[in-house]
Protein backbone atom coordinates (compact mmCIF):
# COMPACT_ATOMS: atom_id res chain seq x y z
CA UNK A 1 0.00 0.00 0.00
CA UNK A 2 0.98 3.35 -0.83
CA UNK A 3 0.28 6.03 1.29
CA UNK A 4 1.45 9.94 1.12
CA UNK A 5 2.37 10.33 5.11
CA UNK A 6 4.19 13.46 7.17
CA UNK A 7 5.19 11.61 9.90
CA UNK A 8 6.57 7.95 10.79
CA UNK A 9 4.17 5.54 12.38
CA UNK A 10 4.35 4.49 16.41
CA UNK A 11 4.10 1.06 16.17
CA UNK A 12 1.08 -0.70 18.61
CA UNK A 13 0.29 -4.41 19.01
CA UNK A 14 -1.23 -5.08 15.59
CA UNK A 15 -4.97 -6.42 15.46
CA UNK A 16 -4.58 -9.21 13.36
CA UNK A 17 -2.82 -10.53 16.51
CA UNK A 18 -5.95 -10.64 18.80
CA UNK A 19 -8.66 -12.50 19.83
CA UNK A 20 -11.66 -11.67 17.94
CA UNK A 21 -13.02 -11.18 21.34
CA UNK A 22 -11.14 -8.97 22.87
CA UNK A 23 -11.97 -4.90 22.37
CA UNK A 24 -8.89 -2.60 21.41
CA UNK A 25 -7.82 0.67 21.68
CA UNK A 26 -6.68 2.13 18.65
CA UNK A 27 -4.39 4.31 19.56
CA UNK A 28 -4.76 8.27 17.95
CA UNK A 29 -2.29 9.83 20.65
CA UNK A 30 -0.25 9.20 23.04
CA UNK A 31 0.23 8.80 27.25
CA UNK A 32 2.23 11.82 27.10
CA UNK A 33 0.67 14.41 24.09
CA UNK A 34 1.93 13.01 20.82
CA UNK A 35 0.34 11.77 17.51
CA UNK A 36 0.08 8.40 17.32
CA UNK A 37 -0.99 7.75 13.91
CA UNK A 38 0.45 8.44 10.09
CA UNK A 39 -0.59 11.91 9.16
CA UNK A 40 -1.95 12.15 5.28
CA UNK A 41 -4.06 13.95 2.47
CA UNK A 42 -6.62 13.13 0.10
CA UNK A 43 -6.94 16.41 -2.24
CA UNK A 44 -5.21 19.35 -2.65
CA UNK A 45 -4.59 22.35 -0.05
CA UNK A 46 -2.18 23.16 2.42
CA UNK A 47 -0.68 19.39 3.88
CA UNK A 48 -2.30 17.85 7.17
CA UNK A 49 -1.51 19.20 10.57
CA UNK A 50 -2.47 16.91 13.13
CA UNK A 51 -1.98 17.50 16.49
CA UNK A 52 -2.27 16.29 20.34
CA UNK A 53 -4.69 18.76 21.99
CA UNK A 54 -5.33 19.02 25.82
CA UNK A 55 -8.96 17.37 26.51
CA UNK A 56 -9.89 16.48 30.08
CA UNK A 57 -12.78 14.08 28.19
CA UNK A 58 -9.83 12.12 25.82
CA UNK A 59 -7.55 9.33 26.34
CA UNK A 60 -5.42 10.30 28.95
CA UNK A 61 -5.96 13.60 28.57
CA UNK A 62 -5.66 14.31 24.97
CA UNK A 63 -7.96 14.36 21.65
CA UNK A 64 -6.36 14.35 18.12
CA UNK A 65 -7.37 17.33 16.28
CA UNK A 66 -6.25 18.34 12.89
CA UNK A 67 -5.58 22.13 12.82
CA UNK A 68 -5.01 23.90 9.38
CA UNK A 69 -7.73 25.48 8.96
CA UNK A 70 -7.15 25.61 5.26
CA UNK A 71 -11.13 26.10 4.07
CA UNK A 72 -10.38 24.16 0.57
CA UNK A 73 -13.49 22.46 0.26
CA UNK A 74 -11.47 19.06 -1.78
CA UNK A 75 -9.01 18.78 1.14
CA UNK A 76 -8.73 15.54 3.13
CA UNK A 77 -6.61 15.53 5.68
CA UNK A 78 -6.26 11.86 7.41
CA UNK A 79 -4.32 10.17 10.16
CA UNK A 80 -4.03 6.42 9.88
CA UNK A 81 -3.09 3.47 12.50
CA UNK A 82 -0.50 0.98 10.24
CA UNK A 83 -0.75 -1.84 12.62
CA UNK A 84 -4.97 -1.57 12.88
CA UNK A 85 -5.70 -3.46 9.60
CA UNK A 86 -8.97 -5.48 9.28
CA UNK A 87 -11.73 -5.59 6.84
CA UNK A 88 -14.44 -7.18 9.13
CA UNK A 89 -14.80 -4.93 11.68
CA UNK A 90 -16.99 -3.44 14.87
CA UNK A 91 -15.64 0.19 15.39
CA UNK A 92 -16.57 3.24 17.68
CA UNK A 93 -15.14 6.77 17.73
CA UNK A 94 -15.53 8.97 19.76
CA UNK A 95 -15.75 12.66 18.72
CA UNK A 96 -16.32 16.62 19.31
CA UNK A 97 -17.21 18.73 16.50
CA UNK A 98 -15.47 22.25 17.95
CA UNK A 99 -15.23 25.26 14.80
CA UNK A 100 -15.04 25.25 11.11
CA UNK A 101 -17.00 27.80 9.00
CA UNK A 102 -16.76 25.69 5.77
CA UNK A 103 -17.47 22.38 7.14
CA UNK A 104 -17.02 21.06 10.77
CA UNK A 105 -17.01 17.47 10.29
CA UNK A 106 -15.77 14.05 11.91
CA UNK A 107 -15.03 11.16 10.11
CA UNK A 108 -13.62 7.60 10.76
CA UNK A 109 -12.15 5.58 7.74
CA UNK A 110 -11.69 2.12 6.63
CA UNK A 111 -10.23 -0.25 4.42
CA UNK A 112 -7.60 1.90 3.03
CA UNK A 113 -5.73 1.02 -0.32
CA UNK A 114 -4.00 4.52 -0.48
CA UNK A 115 -4.47 7.91 0.65
CA UNK A 116 -7.08 8.56 -2.58
CA UNK A 117 -8.57 4.57 -1.75
CA UNK A 118 -10.53 3.48 1.28
CA UNK A 119 -14.11 3.58 2.85
CA UNK A 120 -15.54 6.77 4.85
CA UNK A 121 -18.16 7.56 7.23
CA UNK A 122 -18.76 11.39 7.92
CA UNK A 123 -21.00 13.21 10.10
CA UNK A 124 -21.58 16.76 9.63
CA UNK A 125 -22.24 19.44 12.35
CA UNK A 126 -23.16 22.29 9.98
CA UNK A 127 -25.37 20.27 7.98
CA UNK A 128 -27.08 17.92 10.46
CA UNK A 129 -26.43 14.23 8.44
CA UNK A 130 -24.05 11.23 8.48
CA UNK A 131 -22.60 9.75 5.15
CA UNK A 132 -21.01 6.99 3.89
CA UNK A 133 -18.58 7.15 0.75
CA UNK A 134 -16.83 5.17 -0.93
CA UNK A 135 -13.53 6.98 -1.63
CA UNK A 136 -11.65 5.90 -5.01
CA UNK A 137 -8.99 7.80 -7.09
CA UNK A 138 -9.29 10.93 -4.86
CA UNK A 139 -13.61 10.91 -5.74
CA UNK A 140 -16.02 10.65 -3.54
CA UNK A 141 -19.12 8.21 -4.34
CA UNK A 142 -21.87 8.35 -1.82
CA UNK A 143 -23.36 5.21 -0.51
CA UNK A 144 -25.56 6.09 2.13
CA UNK A 145 -27.01 8.39 4.55
CA UNK A 146 -29.53 10.35 7.02
CA UNK A 147 -29.52 13.78 7.97
CA UNK A 148 -29.30 14.00 11.92
CA UNK A 149 -28.95 16.75 14.32
CA UNK A 150 -25.27 16.64 15.55
CA UNK A 151 -24.55 19.19 18.30
CA UNK A 152 -21.31 21.38 18.21
CA UNK A 153 -19.00 21.47 21.52
CA UNK A 154 -19.94 18.09 22.88
CA UNK A 155 -19.33 14.45 22.14
CA UNK A 156 -20.54 11.75 19.83
CA UNK A 157 -20.15 8.03 19.30
CA UNK A 158 -20.00 6.97 15.66
CA UNK A 159 -20.23 3.34 15.18
CA UNK A 160 -19.54 1.41 12.11
CA UNK A 161 -20.03 -2.04 11.81
CA UNK A 162 -18.61 -3.88 8.42
CA UNK A 163 -18.77 -7.46 7.39
CA UNK A 164 -17.99 -8.31 4.09
CA UNK A 165 -20.25 -5.71 1.46
CA UNK A 166 -22.69 -5.11 4.19
CA UNK A 167 -22.59 -1.96 6.45
CA UNK A 168 -24.13 -0.45 9.30
CA UNK A 169 -23.40 2.80 10.73
CA UNK A 170 -25.02 4.21 14.35
CA UNK A 171 -24.41 7.44 15.84
CA UNK A 172 -24.73 7.94 19.59
CA UNK A 173 -26.44 4.41 20.24
CA UNK A 174 -28.99 4.86 17.34
CA UNK A 175 -28.98 2.75 14.03
CA UNK A 176 -29.25 5.46 11.38
CA UNK A 177 -29.12 3.14 7.74
CA UNK A 178 -27.67 0.19 6.47
CA UNK A 179 -25.69 -0.08 3.38
CA UNK A 180 -24.09 -2.64 0.97
CA UNK A 181 -21.01 -2.03 -1.49
CA UNK A 182 -18.36 -4.28 -2.85
CA UNK A 183 -15.89 -2.46 -4.63
CA UNK A 184 -13.67 -2.36 -1.85
CA UNK A 185 -13.53 -6.13 -0.01
CA UNK A 186 -9.65 -5.85 1.23
CA UNK A 187 -8.46 -5.31 4.31
CA UNK A 188 -6.90 -2.09 5.66
CA UNK A 189 -5.57 0.29 8.01
CA UNK A 190 -7.95 2.22 9.95
CA UNK A 191 -8.35 5.85 11.46
CA UNK A 192 -9.96 9.07 11.14
CA UNK A 193 -10.59 11.85 8.46
CA UNK A 194 -11.57 15.42 8.40
CA UNK A 195 -12.40 17.96 5.06
CA UNK A 196 -11.77 21.80 4.77
CA UNK A 197 -11.58 23.80 7.98
CA UNK A 198 -13.30 21.31 10.24
CA UNK A 199 -11.63 21.28 13.54
CA UNK A 200 -12.80 18.06 15.58
CA UNK A 201 -11.63 16.36 18.41
CA UNK A 202 -11.22 12.55 18.29
CA UNK A 203 -11.23 11.19 21.37
CA UNK A 204 -11.47 7.21 21.74
CA UNK A 205 -11.33 4.72 19.13
CA UNK A 206 -12.43 1.07 20.32
CA UNK A 207 -12.76 -1.68 17.26
CA UNK A 208 -13.96 -5.43 17.83
CA UNK A 209 -13.44 -7.84 15.29
CA UNK A 210 -17.17 -8.20 13.76
CA UNK A 211 -19.03 -11.78 14.28
CA UNK A 212 -20.78 -11.50 11.58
Amino acid sequence: MHFLFLIPLLLVPSLLATPASAQLLVPLTTPDGRVACTQGMTGIGRPAHWRAIADPDGPSGWALAETAADPTDSRFPLCLNEQAVLRDLDATLRFKPVSGVRERVAGFMFRAQSANDYYVVRASALDGSVRFYRMEKGKRRGIGGKEVPIESGTWHSLRVIAAGDRFEVMLNGVSLFSATDRTLPQAGPMGVWSQADSVTHYGSLLVNPTTR
